[in-house]
């Protein structure tokens, strides 16, 4: 049960980030691609949610493929923010001073979720795997 709640957060989380981030795009700017995958592993973090109290063992490669379609726009940002600090902090006191909430969660809590995720999808796929006979 707590995999399926590390799912539906995870999933929510980015996917409300991700798609904040899209709709940008309504204002006449470019369509991010990078968002537009990780949106996709936002969707199946959320298939994976429904299908692990039914079928586990294969919930649980879902939601590994959920998580590495997110890392595409995560991992840039973590190395983004780790090699120049200052702007990741101004983009967050921005975020804070327009009350912008939705993409402070998920600049904070997004890659924190993706990281849990994978862990998470990656032990439960050693767990569930099938012996060789």
């Amino acid at each position: 049960m707590k995999t399926a709640t590390l799912y539906v957060v995870a999933g929510v989380v980015t996917g409300l980030h991700n798609f904040y981030r899209i709709m940008g795009m309504v204002n006449g700017a470019p369509v991010p691609l990078l968002n537009c995958a990780a949106l996709l592993g936002s969707v199946t973090l959320l298939a994976a949610a429904v299908l692990v109290l039914f079928r586990p063992r294969v919930a649980t490669k879902v939601g590994l493929m959920g998580s590495l379609l997110s890392w595409v726009l995560y991992a840039p940002l973590l190395i983004v923010s780790f090699f120049m600090p200052f702007s990741a902090w101004m983009d967050i006191r921005s975020y804070l001073s327009y009350h912008e909430f939705i993409p402070l969660v998920g600049v904070i809590l997004g890659p924190i979720l993706i990281v849990a995720t994978t862990v998470n999808s990656i032990l439960l796929v050693r767990r569930h795997r099938i012996p060789a006979a």
